[in-house]
């Protein structure tokens, strides 16, 4: 296993809970800490917690492509016996793609925002509607009955370009 340095070290183990959970980070640090391989049995052991947790956990990080196993046949029971290694170095492939599906949602978002005319009541808790939608209402509200006047938008539209610019210039990296 390649060495990491610490913020990478904290960056895996966060996105690791982030993406799949404590359990898996947990998994994840006992691979982390040790060189080599390990199998289930023995982060079982470690973590003492069941053989189907671990392997729930490993077969998450093998999902993410952060982990990969070999298996190799005992010659006595006749059953596999896997032994898994973690690969943090691909935690920079994993981060990447996270940024790009955010960057998508935002662009969506955007594109909505740009396309779409609002109209809102102003009152708090009531939510806007599209043109079509405050059309079809006769430009009252469903939830308070006031009457919606048009919504400006350009402060969410603002913000999301910047945030798209912000994605892409990290992206472009």
């Amino acid at each position: 296993m390649t060495e990491i340095t610490d913020k990478q070290r904290q960056t895996l183990l966060s996105m690791v809970e982030d993406v799949a959970g404590p359990e898996v980070r947990e998994v994840a640090i006992v691979l982390l800490t040790h060189k080599g391989e390990l199998t289930d049995e023995i982060i079982a052991e470690e973590l003492d917690i069941k053989l189907n947790q671990v392997r729930k956990a490993l077969y998450k990080l093998h999902d993410l492509e952060l982990a990969t196993f070999r298996r190799i046949r005992d010659k006595t029971t006749g059953w596999f016996i896997f032994y898994w290694k973690l690969h943090p170095e691909k935690i920079t492939d994993l981060v990447k793609e996270k940024q790009e599906n955010v960057l998508e949602k935002i662009e969506t978002r955007l594109e909505y925002e740009q396309g779409n005319m609002f109209f809102s009541c102003g009152t708090k808790g009531c939510k806007r509607v599209t043109f079509q939608e405050a059309m079809e209402q006769d430009f009252i509200c469903l939830n308070c009955e006031e009457r919606l006047e048009s919504f400006d938008n350009s402060k969410i539209i603002q913000v999301l370009e910047k945030k798209v610019a912000q994605l892409k210039g990290i992206l472009d990296q």
